[in-house]
Order: C-alpha cells, then structure tokens, then sequence
C-alpha cells in the first residue's frame, strides 16, 4: 500500500478472507506497515467470508489478540456482522479524531485550523470592504 492511503486516516478495518490463509498471514506485514505511518489510530480485525462455513466462527485467530485489537467474525455477502463491526469501528475514529494520540495528528489538525482561520479572517475583511492581499504575490 501506499503512503497515501493512510493519510488523514482516523481508523482501519483490516480485513482477511477465511477462505484464504495467506491473507491472514499477511496481517502481520500489512499491520507493521500501517502503524509506521500512522501509529495511533483505531484498528480491528476483520475475519470475512463466514456465510462459506459458518464452523470457521469455532477457530482461534490469535492475531487481533496479541495487538489488542477488536476481532469480528462477518459476512459481507449476507450482512452477518457488518454494521456492528462500522458502528464500532467509526465511533472509535471519531473519538480518535476528537482527541488525537500522536504529534502528526495534532500538527495537522492545527494546520486545518489554521487553514479555516484564514479563510474566516479573509471572508469578514472581504464583507467589511477591504481589500485581502495574496502574501503570494510578494
């Protein structure tokens, strides 16, 4: 994945195909990567595809466990799960972005601040007749 993609992110749904064993395993990797760019957000873990073979729901993936993490057995095909697994998972980004854990979250949020500040001061001077100058331009 790219850098990109995490940009901005308040939260993050892995998510692994119980058909497939190798994208279990590469929860690992995928995990390492993301908390190298953003190391606080909320994330869980997703076991998809359970409508195949519901027994899937009886075995242990210790993964989520070992990081801490919310774990949900869903189906996306039928639905089984998945808006609980949302409801839950976007609650926590919310939070999240209400109180952000780490330094880049602050400094960004303080740039978006900024950013809003500035175009409010502009859009009041513009509506009391005065003239806003580009420091752009200079």
């Amino acid at each position: 994945m790219h850098p990109s993609y995490y940009h901005k992110a308040h939260a993050c749904i892995m998510v692994f195909d119980v058909q497939r064993k190798i994208t279990y395993k590469n929860l690992s990797s995928w995990y390492k990567e993301l908390r190298e760019f953003r190391p606080e957000i909320p994330c869980c873990v997703v076991a998809n595809k359970i409508d195949a073979d519901m027994k899937v729901t009886q075995r242990s993936f210790t993964f989520g466990k070992k990081q801490g993490l919310p774990f949900y057995f869903v189906s996306a095909a039928d639905g089984t799960n998945v808006v609980k697994m949302f409801r839950e998972t976007i609650q926590r980004a919310v939070d999240y972005k209400q109180n952000p854990g780490d330094f880049m979250d602050e400094v960004m949020q303080e740039l978006e601040n900024f950013d809003l500040e500035k175009k409010e001061d502009n859009s009041e001077a513009e509506e009391d007749g005065l003239k806003v100058e580009s420091p752009e331009g200079v």
